[in-house]
């Protein structure tokens, strides 16, 4: 293996390709200066998706130990929670330092799950609230936002889904559809507000028990996963994330790249980038009245909705959520361990 660049080794144990994996990924294309190595599952969708880059090594595991023992320079950067145990493993055995970035805001479960926390070089936290959380268990907490992603968009997209919206109000709420992000909410909401248009935006476990309760419901349409979220937001006035727990919520970003404002749950990271009453709604009780009140104002004073998309707009020039930001901040840490290391 070349020794000329320090290198940094990734390791994320995720099955599927959400939106830490996106941030990882990101990051891993933007160290030009690093040798950079990734362990994670071996039919894992991440490392599909990472074969397409050349400047990336990926490591079965008789190669992974053998770069942490020969490699003198060089980081090991965890990426979520399993990642975190075999980066605490590694620092065991070849006194490497680890970086640990976590991107949920969960409490831990278990004593064993944190003691690789608390012996990691750095802590890194996606939001301030997920920052706090880890403040308990290390001193040396940083916290660096993750970018956002490029949206696509499709004209047949727009067509099939699009094309009789009708001018009402429209709502979407985009995700897993897992329990966590509280889609039941979202329908319920939707069903005591029938003259307001919603689009509920992904698939998952819980996709049909949901169809079942918005059956009865004119003004619910159910989108599948799809590639083509700028789309989305093209036609939509107003995103609701009831969540009941969010790391950061880069789906808000994602949609203020599309003066999109956002209602949610003020939970995790969302405080970090939801100005209350500014570029959105935080909703300190997450009860379907809670959410009735912002909407029914809403649509009594159409005109806050064109506030809201400025505000947004100031919001966006005033904040750098690239991709060369983030990745600018983890290489200043990446700086000082090695520089400490040597």
């Amino acid at each position: 293996m070349n020794n000329v660049k320090p290198a940094i080794l990734f390791i994320n144990m995720a099955k599927g390709f959400g939106g830490g994996e996106f941030q990882t990924e990101q990051l891993m294309l933007m160290l030009p200066d690093y040798q950079v190595y990734f362990f994670g599952k071996k039919k894992g969708k991440f490392i599909q998706k990472l074969r397409a880059h050349k400047n990336i090594t990926i490591l079965n595991f008789f190669q992974l130990i053998k770069l942490v023992l020969s490699k003198k320079a060089l980081i090991i950067h965890a990426q979520d929670g399993r990642g975190a145990h075999i980066a605490g493993f590694l620092k065991l055995i070849s006194g490497k330092p680890v970086v640990i970035t976590r991107h949920v805001a969960f409490p831990f479960k278990h004593k064993s799950s944190t003691r690789s926390y608390k012996n990691a070089d750095v802590l890194v936290g996606v939001s301030e609230q997920v920052s706090h959380n880890l403040k308990a268990l290390n001193n040396n907490v940083k916290t660096i936002y993750g970018c956002i992603k490029p949206l696509l968009e499709n004209n047949e997209f727009e067509q099939t889904f699009f094309s009789e919206k009708k001018g009402k109000l429209s709502i979407t709420h985009i995700g897993n559809l897992q329990k966590v992000k509280n889609f039941e909410l979202t329908i319920e909401l939707a069903k005591s507000l029938p003259e307001i248009l919603f689009y509920i935006v992904g698939s998952g476990e819980l996709e049909q028990a949901l169809k079942e309760q918005a059956k009865d419901s004119n003004n619910i349409i159910f989108i599948p996963f799809t590639p083509y979220i700028g789309s989305v937001f093209k036609h939509i006035n107003l995103q609701i994330i009831p969540s009941h727990s969010e790391g950061l919520g880069a789906v808000i970003l994602e949609g203020y790249q599309y003066g999109v404002p956002a209602l949610a749950n003020s939970v995790g990271g969302i405080p970090d980038i939801i100005a209350n009453n500014k570029t959105g709604y935080l909703i300190k009780h997450n009860t379907i009245e809670s959410y009735q009140y912002v909407l029914t104002e809403l649509l009594n004073a159409p005109e806050k909705l064109i506030e809201l998309k400025e505000n947004i707009k100031m919001y966006m020039q005033h904040n750098d959520f690239s991709a060369q930001n983030m990745a600018r901040q983890y290489v200043e840490i990446y700086r000082v361990l090695l520089k400490e290391k040597s």
